[in-house]
């Protein structure tokens, strides 16, 4: 049995995680959908210190490792066995309670009204990040485990 939860595979799974969302909220890929759906564009978006955005960086490491944390907990104890159960948990995971939280915070905006395509497209981007980095976190979190 494979142990999910070590050092080295929480390491890379939030290394994994954080890379998808440079990629992700990248200009080659989603930032301007993501800057429509914040009612902002590239001239508009407000400057901040080096000091701040480091911070910003930081918090996102963090954030992803605890999703790191809690996922190879999660294998653990269910003694994922598959690629494919990890990678399908996953997803689960994320759908039950990432999107579906991302859906709630669209419902319940304070810029315009739910549908409008602002909200809209600000869930579609931020929920279509989580549900691929909870996918490459397993990924990671199961290929990194069987070394």
């Amino acid at each position: 049995m494979e142990l999910f939860f070590t050092p080295i595979t929480i390491i890379l799974a939030t290394c994994a995680g954080f890379a998808v969302g440079f990629v992700w909220y990248s200009p080659f890929l989603f930032m301007n959908a993501w800057l429509k759906g914040e009612g902002l564009t590239k001239s508009s978006i407000p400057k901040r210190s080096s000091e701040y955005m480091l911070r910003v960086q930081v918090y996102s490491l963090i954030a992803h490792g605890a999703i790191a944390s809690v996922l190879a907990l999660v294998y653990d104890l269910l003694s994922v066995a598959t690629l494919k159960v990890a990678v399908s948990l996953a997803l689960l995971l994320a759908l039950g309670f990432v999107v579906t939280t991302r859906f709630v915070d669209m419902v319940y905006t304070t810029k315009g009204v739910h549908y409008d395509m602002q909200s809209q497209v600000k869930f579609l981007v931020s929920s279509g990040y989580y549900l691929l980095t909870f996918l490459v976190m397993g990924a990671v979190l199961f290929l990194s485990s069987t070394w």
